[in-house]
């Protein structure tokens, strides 16, 4: 398992356990289900299912036609990971790009 990998599944985790947790933000996802591409533009990307406020079928590759895709290089989205690089500052660099509606990516937020 490379480095993005871990820190991923690790995220995949720590959202779980916030569900397991908040009650509000398991009342504001119980009806949520969207596909997430995580596009690398320089490596194999990664996708999972946000269902209903669980994660599934996290895996590397990709979903066709996915509700949110997030194009990064890999090495951006490991400082993202690592808190080493501000997602509103990568957003307006143009290091971080999204397909989503509005909606999706504040609610994307959260799992991050």
């Amino acid at each position: 398992m490379d480095e993005l990998e871990q820190l991923l599944t690790n995220t995949v985790e720590k959202f779980k356990a916030k569900m397991q947790e908040d009650e509000d933000l398991r009342e504001e996802m119980k009806d949520l289900v969207r596909t997430i591409n995580i596009e690398l533009t320089d490596a194999e990307g990664y996708s999972f299912i946000m269902n209903k406020g669980d994660i599934t079928d996290f895996k590397k590759g990709y979903i066709e036609n996915p509700d949110v895709a997030i194009q990064i290089t890999q090495a951006d989205m490991i400082a993202l990971m690592k808190k080493e690089l501000k997602p509103m500052k990568a957003w307006a660099t143009k290091k971080l790009k999204f397909e989503a509606e509005l909606e999706d990516v504040v609610r994307l937020r959260k799992f991050f």
